[in-house]
């Protein structure tokens, strides 16, 4: 069953039951509903088919299938179908519970699996407030033995004739057949990855990560009748994006706010690719606003 939120300005439903995810996110204007995410099925059970899905207890994939932490290793299980890593943790697969629930605010929880060494409880919340959505994410640790934890969020977006993404970056990962990491680069000025100043989505297909945002972007999104924009507003602490669009004829692009670099769990400094270790009862937060203007 999903749940739908509604200020009279903005529109969301969300399906509790599936990973939490946003299955639809619509702005209501006088001329009706106008979607400002890619816009799923309540019936759906595929997260990868719906809007937005939260990232916990990490973002994308780990190579070799687990990591080394603390003496220990630890091994995930490969559960997406063609996908021969894990990815995205566990919360976006799971089922999330209501905690709380008005007519613009949904709070849900979620008690993880215990897959070692993540041992959590987390609470997922969306707020709408006048055009903004407000989502939050706040995960606590659990397990005796300390564990590095990242979020993020998982948005889908109708990719058109028109679409622009304007969001700074430093620079981008570089990347193999398997989607990992290889190799970090300065962005040049002008070159087709350079987002700073509006600008297309490339031609071929784009699966990476920027490092070094300052939290603000702008996605431009033609529209049947014109074209909206949408701000995405993340805090200073989520300085990473990925974006992700298989190439020009795609009907579809992600553009992912992370605090995590792809396969940080395999650098010898984690905080430096942005996990943060956890202790038992400590907590890690998670905020991005989407705001929309007409």
């Amino acid at each position: 069953m999903t749940v739908t939120l509604n200020n009279g300005q903005l529109r969301l439903e969300v399906n509790p039951s599936v990973g939490g995810s946003v299955v639809r996110f619509e702005a209501l204007t006088e001329h009706g509903a106008v979607a400002l995410m890619r816009t799923g099925q309540a019936t759906e059970r595929d997260p990868n088919q719906l809007a937005m899905y939260p990232l916990i207890p990490w973002s994308n994939r780990i190579a070799g299938g687990g990591f080394h932490w603390q003496g220990n290793d630890y091994s995930f299980a490969a559960e997406l179908a063609g996908e021969p890593l894990p990815i995205h943790g566990d919360g976006w697969k799971r089922e999330w519970q209501i905690l709380e629930q008005t007519d613009n605010t949904l709070c849900l929880g979620l008690r993880s699996n215990e897959q070692p060494p993540f041992n959590y409880t987390a609470e997922l919340c969306y707020c709408l407030k006048g055009s903004q959505l407000a989502v939050s994410i706040e995960v606590t640790h659990l397990g005796k033995t300390p564990a590095p934890y990242g979020l993020g969020l998982h948005p889908w977006f109708v990719r058109a004739e028109g679409t622009r993404i304007e969001a700074s970056a430093e620079g981008v990962w570089e990347v193999d057949a398997a989607q990992l990491p290889t190799r970090w680069r300065h962005i040049a000025t002008g070159e087709a990855w350079d987002f700073a100043k509006s600008r297309p989505l490339p031609v071929d297909k784009i699966d990476n990560l920027f490092t070094g945002w300052d939290g603000y972007a702008r996605l431009h999104l033609p529209q049947e009748d014109g074209a909206l924009t949408l701000l995405v507003n993340a805090e200073p602490s989520v300085s990473r994006y990925l974006v992700f669009s298989p190439d020009k004829n795609a009907d579809f692009f992600c553009f992912e706010p992370v605090d995590h670099d792809v396969n940080a769990h395999h650098y010898d400094d984690l905080s430096a690719h942005g996990l943060v270790e956890l202790a038992e009862g400590e907590k890690h937060t998670y905020h991005c606003l989407f705001h929309w203007i007409s």
